[in-house]
């Protein structure tokens, strides 16, 4: 009888097929496997999710300067950004 582990699930997805063989050809070449490889980049999209608030914030901030560029300073003079920043 095969018995299934319940706390996983089964991914099915359609690629194109000039795509997918172009990135298994690069993985294949480290010795490594398409699933391994997703799988590895799903761990880090999570981790740095979770571990990296701040460049996340800041990734927001930088979105929010470009979108609403009125709400900040700006600067032609170098030495007067660092100056003001710094002390």
């Amino acid at each position: 009888m095969t018995t299934y582990n319940t706390d996983t699930i089964t991914c099915s997805f359609k690629v194109d097929r000039a795509l997918y063989n172009k990135y298994k050809g690069v993985i294949s070449t480290r010795g490594e496997y398409v699933k391994g490889d997703l799988v590895r980049h799903m761990y880090k999209v999570i981790e740095n999710n979770e571990l990296n608030k701040e460049t996340l914030q800041a990734m927001e901030e930088v979105e929010d300067m470009i979108n609403h560029p009125n709400k900040y300073k700006g600067y032609t003079d170098i030495d007067e950004m660092f100056e003001e920043i710094l002390g």
